[in-house]
């Protein structure tokens, strides 16, 4: 397969079927006939991990470092200063450290010649030693700082993440970061980062194009399509 046209009118690349025929096989997005829980409550027989689905396999892990440094470097303006991607943990950080390293080593740079780089956002706040804030490392006035994350479901993750960037010195009062996200549900997160105040927000691939897409390569039943179209009018956020 060349290339599809999705459900949304986006044109999937041979580079995206491969990153999509890879995430399929080894579960980073799963189907399930029994259904999952969500993180906002919701069930559904879909779920997206990015964990050891991930970490596990280094030649999707690259590709997925890839696909998310080519579409950051695209999206910033020649102005910006260097992309430095801040994972959310947990699943946000081997995103954010694959696409800096895939950027240095394949030469995936801004307009402006940078590539990108990462820092390690903590999961709990350290109560000890030379580092005691959120993120590694006191801020720097040649990064732009990026929220890097693996799904969005209501979106209510990437706001608490700023919170502690805000905590750490990394943002002013009232500086919201660029969002990245790789699979976004459609359940109304993006909507609801706009109106937090969020206005640069990058997804890589929405979930009823990646069925669709997984449908037609034959990898997942041809009814999923239908479900996760449903899943979507049925619970919006």
């Amino acid at each position: 397969m060349s290339e599809l046209v999705t459900p949304s009118g986006a044109i999937y690349t041979p580079s995206d079927l491969e990153v999509l025929r890879y995430a399929a096989r080894v579960r980073f997005v799963a189907y399930n006939p029994q259904p999952f829980t969500l993180k906002s409550g919701v069930k559904s027989n879909v779920y997206v991990f990015g964990r050891e689905d991930l970490t596990d396999y280094p030649g999707f892990e690259w590709l997925v470092g890839r696909k998310i440094a080519e579409l950051i470097c695209k999206s910033v303006e020649a102005v910006d200063s260097r992309p430095c991607l801040i994972g959310i943990p947990t699943a946000g950080t081997a995103l954010a450290q694959a696409a800096a390293m895939v950027s240095w080593r394949e030469a995936i740079k801004t307009p402006s010649g940078h590539t990108i780089c990462h820092r390690i956002m903590r999961e709990a706040l350290k109560q000890h030693g030379a580092h005691p804030d959120w993120v590694n490392g006191k801020p720097s006035r040649a990064h732009r700082y990026w929220l890097v994350d693996n799904v969005a479901t209501d979106g209510r993750s990437k706001p608490e993440a700023r919170e502690k960037l805000l905590a750490s010195g990394y943002l002013a009062a009232d500086e919201y970061p660029p969002v990245f996200i790789f699979v976004d549900r459609q359940q109304g997160a993006v909507r609801r980062l706009q109106e937090a105040g969020f206005t640069k927000i990058v997804v890589a691939y929405n979930l009823l194009d990646a069925a669709f897409a997984f449908k037609e390569m034959g990898l997942w039943p041809g009814q999923v399509v239908e479900q996760v179209e449903e899943e979507i009018r049925a619970h919006q956020f």
